[in-house]
C-alpha cells in the first residue's frame, strides 16, 4: 500500500487544509471499487482490510448494545458486525460518493445511519456514543489532535475508542520509506536527467495527499491529552514480501501473512505493517 509525502504547503494553513480535504474526497470518489477490495480473496490490499475489520470484531465481541459512531467510515464493512445486535451505527466520512455507497449496501435498515462530515467538526450532541471508532483515517488528518478532541466530546464516559494506525516500524514499511521509495526517487531523477524535464511525480509535489503515521509514542500522547486510556493492543497484517514483491506474489504474500497472524500479540508483533489500540474514556 503506497503512501503519500507530506504536501509542501504549510499544514497550518487554511490552504493546507482545503486542499487536504479536496484531495481526500479525490482519493476516495471510486467508492465502488474501493468497497470491492474487501471482497477480492488473494490480495494483499484486501487481506489488511479485512484482518483489521476481523481483530476490531473480536475487540468489541462483548460490546452487546448501544450507539456506535464510524468516523471516516468508508464503505463501513465493519457494520456488519453489529448487525444482530441492539446496536445502532452511525458512519461519518468526507466522501458523498463512500456515504452514497453505504446507504445502497445497507439501504432502509433503521439501526445504519449515514451522513457527510468532517472528523473535526462532528455533527452530534458531546457524550452520545457508546463506541467511536476511526479506523484509517488520522493518517489524512493534518491535525490530529483536534481530531482526537472531538472524539473524545461525543464519547461517553468509560466509553471506548478503537483506532488503527499503520506501524510506521514493521519490516514493510521501513523498507517502502527507506529502500523502494528512495530507489523510486532516484530513478525518477535519473529520468528527469535523461528526458531533460521533471516528471509527473515531481511537478505534482505541491498537491500530494498527506500520509502521516504516527509512532506509537506520540499516537498514545495524542490519546492521554483527552483523557484516553489503552487497554489493549493488537497488530494485524504480517506482510513479509516487501514492495513490489507483495504485488508480484499477491498469492504468497496473503498466504503467509495469514500463517502469521498468531504473532498479533507475541514479542515478534512488531512485523505487523499495522496496529488497534482499544481506549477508554475516564469519567
Amino acid at each position: 500500500m503506497e503512501t503519500k509525502r507530506v504536501d509542501s504547503i504549510g499544514a497550518d494553513t487554511s490552504e493546507y487544509r482545503d486542499l487536504q480535504v479536496d484531495l481526500v474526497k479525490q482519493e476516495f470518489r471510486r467508492a465502488k471499487d474501493y468497497s470491492s477490495e474487501y471482497h477480492q480473496s488473494n490480495t494483499p490490499i484486501a487481506h489488511f482490510f479485512n484482518t483489521r475489520v476481523k481483530r476490531v470484531s473480536e475487540l468489541l465481541s462483548d460490546f452487546k448494545s448501544g450507539n456506535v459512531l464510524d468516523v471516516g467510515c468508508g464503505p463501513a464493512k465493519i457494520g456488519n458486525t453489529f448487525r444482530d445486535r441492539p446496536i445502532k451505527y452511525y458512519g461519518v466520512d468526507i466522501s458523498d460518493e463512500m456515504i452514497r455507497e453505504c446507504k445502497d449496501t445497507f439501504g432502509h435498515d433503521p439501526q445504519f445511519h449515514f451522513s457527510l462530515g468532517r472528523i473535526e467538526e462532528l455533527p452530534f450532541p458531546a457524550s452520545y456514543f457508546d463506541v467511536v471508532l476511526c479506523l484509517g483515517a488520522f493518517e489524512y488528518l493534518p491535525k490530529g489532535h483536534i481530531a482526537m478532541r472531538e472524539i473524545a466530546r461525543v464519547l461517553k464516559p468509560k466509553g471506548t475508542i478503537i483506532v488503527s494506525m499503520h506501524n510506521r516500524i514493521s519490516p514493510y514499511r521501513l523498507w517502502f520509506r527507506y529502500g523502494f521509495g528512495k530507489l523510486k526517487n532516484g530513478a525518477n531523477k535519473v529520468k528527469r536527467l535523461i528526458i531533460g524535464k521533471r516528471t509527473d511525480m515531481e511537478t505534482t509535489a505541491s498537491k500530494r495527499l498527506l500520509f502521516r503515521v504516527y509512532g506509537d509514542k506520540a499516537f498514545r500522547q495524542l490519546l492521554a491529552a483527552e483523557r484516553l486510556r489503552v487497554e489493549d493492543t493488537v497488530y494485524y497484517d504480517f506482510n513479509v514480501f516487501f514492495v513490489p514483491l507483495d504485488a508480484l506474489f499477491p498469492r504468497a504474500s496473503v498466504y503467509l501473512s495469514r500463517k502469521l497472524e498468531f504473532l498479533c500479540r507475541s514479542k515478534l508483533k512488531l512485523i505487523g505493517t499495522g496496529f488497534i489500540l482499544k481506549c477508554r474514556k475516564n469519567e
